[in-house]
């Protein structure tokens, strides 16, 4: 038992070595990152940004489109997602099933009680649409409004629905209505969503007060994955994406201005993530006699 307890430390030992030793190796970078946002997730394609000035091409299609399952749908359409966007709607849609009761405002400013006796259940309308999907949807909104465009579909390439990071959410009501309309916001769902989306990386995209240049009018059932970083970010200071994206392109000057490089922050920024946690042999000891470990992350 002595053997097994001295080899058991032993490799303790070596353990924290060699954690020590990864942490030594990391380069801290000698012009330091403020930005309260990562590199790393800056970086990352989930902030693609999509509206009128930034369009996508007719062929573009993401490369990891999967089919969302486990969700309610609007109709029987199959609806398709970037795969990390499709697990993140999955488990916020499996969160609204927890609900059995919230508190919501109604349009005439009441707080009243809903209650769920099965969960709060959450209806997908769309994800992933084409090009030629959206271009047809555009000419046809045209059609039926005297050719006048005021910003209620977004033109082909403009759309976010062809990047597969949003989806359209409903609840049972106005899944089953022809169109979406803004009174949506009136809805627990709707207002729930709102509330709790950033937990699973979503932001509401077209909210109340999003500027007339983003050239979407408010879509209270539109919500977009950015990741959770982001999503924390943008939520708490009551920005828009393009407001994120040019305080992140500030940020990014900025940094480089000072001398700083962002592939060396970058891959900081990865090894710091992929090293193992610093460990320290305490002065106090466990009932089996051995001293305590202590991991520092």
């Amino acid at each position: 038992m002595k053997k097994l307890t001295c080899g058991i430390l032993a490799l303790v030992l070596c353990l924290c070595i060699s954690a020590a030793l990864a942490q030594e190796e990391i380069s801290v970078p000698e012009v330091a990152w403020t930005f309260e946002v990562s590199l790393t997730t800056l970086n990352s394609s989930a902030l693609q940004l999509v509206n009128n000035d930034n369009l996508l091409d007719a062929d573009y299609e993401p490369e990891n489109l999967v089919k969302v399952t486990d969700v309610k749908r609007a109709n029987a359409t199959a609806v398709y997602m970037d795969e990390t966007a499709a697990e993140a709607l999955v488990d916020m849609f499996n969160a609204a099933k927890q609900i059995t009761s919230y508190t919501y405002t109604t349009e005439s400013g009441n707080q009243e009680e809903a209650t769920f006796e099965e969960g709060m259940t959450l209806y997908l309308k769309s994800g992933y649409l084409s090009y030629g999907t959206q271009a047809t949807a555009y000419a046809n909104y045209l059609a039926r409004n005297n050719n006048v465009d005021n910003g209620e579909v977004a033109k082909p390439g403009a759309s976010e629905h062809q990047t597969g990071l949003c989806a359209d959410i409903l609840n049972a009501d106005y899944a089953a209505r022809a169109t979406m309309t803004q009174d949506f916001q009136w809805t627990p769902e709707a207002q729930w969503m709102k509330e709790n989306c950033t937990q699973f990386g979503f932001i509401l995209r077209y909210g109340e007060n999003a500027p007339a240049s983003m050239g979407a009018s408010f879509e209270p059932w539109h919500f977009r994955y950015v990741g959770r970083d982001a999503a924390w970010y943008i939520t708490d200071k009551g920005i828009t994406l393009e407001q994120f994206n040019s305080e992140a392109l500030f940020a990014i000057a900025q940094f480089e201005g000072a001398g700083g490089n962002v592939d060396e922050q970058i891959a900081y920024e990865f090894a710091k993530q992929s090293a193992p946690p610093m460990s320290y042999v305490l002065d106090e000891y466990g009932e089996d006699g051995d001293a305590e470990v202590s991991l520092v992350f």
